[in-house]
């Protein structure tokens, strides 16, 4: 009996040893937004999305490798369709990627809440009243960013969409009075920016009403990764209940100048 016990309590430390013997899976933690808080350019662990790897790995006991990536928003949807690489997406909703019922992926719980802001110059402020209060207007956005309640307005030439590199750029280029009326910010990004060199808040306008009301940012998750998804729902969970894991930390100056023309 005192053998047998003793053999029931090797037994997770032998599963984990075999675990590591094998190496543990690698999996891309791979976000598209180039700027913070989620990703910061040429320091790889700095920004939400390397803190998540992190947690991410010490809670998977070696059992995968989390490393956290930027890949173009294009080039993501790519590969999630080829399927041949392992790769999850964090901090984005169903409705980013044509899912809203669910479907076509599977999707953890919260990570945390956020909503989409419109913003423009102070000099000429516009109020948000749905996406006709916006036709006439200049919009910077992000390559490869889509935004389903705009879009048609855009495809119709009722809103001009200029494409900018980074959500960066088109703040910039309000604050500088320069081409554009208004951008699409999440309250998280905006937060973020507020103390970056760059950007005087008080050459912004917050239009009071939000483009969004509060959603949930989770993982998106392959559907053929289910034992993925069963750890990373776990995880998620365990980090909800770890309030101050997403507190900032303090941020590292941004060593890559960004330019409104870039």
């Amino acid at each position: 009996m005192v053998m047998r016990l003793s053999y029931l309590f090797l037994l997770p430390a032998l599963a984990l040893a075999l675990r590591l013997a094998h190496g543990a899976e690698t999996v891309q933690l791979a976000t598209y937004y180039e700027y913070v808080p989620w990703f910061v350019p040429g320091q790889p662990s700095a920004g939400l999305n390397a803190r998540l790897a992190g947690k991410l790995n010490s809670l998977s006991g070696g059992r995968y490798h989390f490393e956290s990536v930027y890949i173009p928003r294009r080039r993501l949807d790519v590969l999630l369709q080829n399927g041949k690489v392992a790769i999850v997406v964090p901090w984005v909703h169903p409705r980013f990627f044509d899912d809203p019922g669910r479907t076509r992926y599977l999707w953890t719980g919260a990570l945390m809440n956020d909503e989409s802001l419109v913003v423009s110059p102070r000099a000429a402020p516009l109020e948000y009243n749905g996406p006709d209060s916006l036709r006439g207007k200049r919009f910077g956005a992000p390559s490869g960013h889509r935004f389903p309640d705009l879009d048609p307005l855009i495809a119709a030439g009722e809103i001009t969409r200029v494409d900018v590199p980074q959500i960066k750029n088109a703040l910039q280029m309000i604050v500088s009075n320069r081409r554009l009326d208004f951008t699409i910010v999440d309250r998280s990004t905006l937060d973020a920016l507020r103390n970056d060199a760059f950007m005087d808040p008080a050459l912004l306008h917050v239009a009071s009403r939000p483009r969004t009301a509060s959603y949930e940012r989770g993982i998106l998750v392959p559907l053929d990764q289910p034992e993925l998804y069963r750890f990373l729902q776990g995880a998620v969970d365990a980090l909800r209940r770890e309030h101050n894991w997403l507190a900032p930390h303090k941020r590292l100056p941004d060593k890559r100048a960004v330019t409104a023309d870039k």
